[in-house]
């Protein structure tokens, strides 16, 4: 987001984070609305499309993250008795993110031995293209 780092592009030398890029942007610029453009929409670099998008999300997330549902509790032993049961509608821990992250793992593992032996095959195709020189696939077909 704030890199101060530079890097050459086509245009010249660039700096890397978004919000120092537009700050550098509307200081060197005499156009103020093209550098302003340019901050928001640059291609190879983060720009400040990608850290509101990246910003939305999290606020998303946090507001689901409140949700909470509530099971109602009818007692077998005394009638008419009533409680609720308050649970939690996004489960957060580490487990999830470890199932997923080894799911992930796994698929792309799968693909790359999928692309190694069947690489013309349409189904293999639509998992996706690998580069045949890679290292990783060399070992493990």
């Amino acid at each position: 987001v704030s890199t101060q780092s530079t890097g050459n592009t086509g245009k010249g030398s660039e700096f890397e984070g978004a919000v120092i890029a537009l700050i550098h942007l509307l200081a060197t610029r005499t156009a103020k609305v093209r550098g302003l453009r340019e901050a928001f929409y640059r291609q190879n670099l983060p720009n400040l499309m990608n850290l509101m998008a990246t910003v939305a999300g999290f606020l998303i997330v946090i507001y689901f993250l409140g949700f909470r549902v509530d099971l109602p509790i009818k007692s077998a032993r005394y009638r008419g008795q009533y409680s609720s049961y308050p649970i939690k509608l996004i489960y957060t821990s580490n487990i999830p993110i470890i199932l997923q992250s080894s799911l992930v793992s796994n698929f792309y593992f799968l693909s790359q031995i999928l692309f190694s032996k069947f690489a013309g095959n349409v189904f293999v195709i639509l998992i996706g293209t690998l580069a045949e020189s890679g290292y990783l696939l060399d070992q493990i077909c």
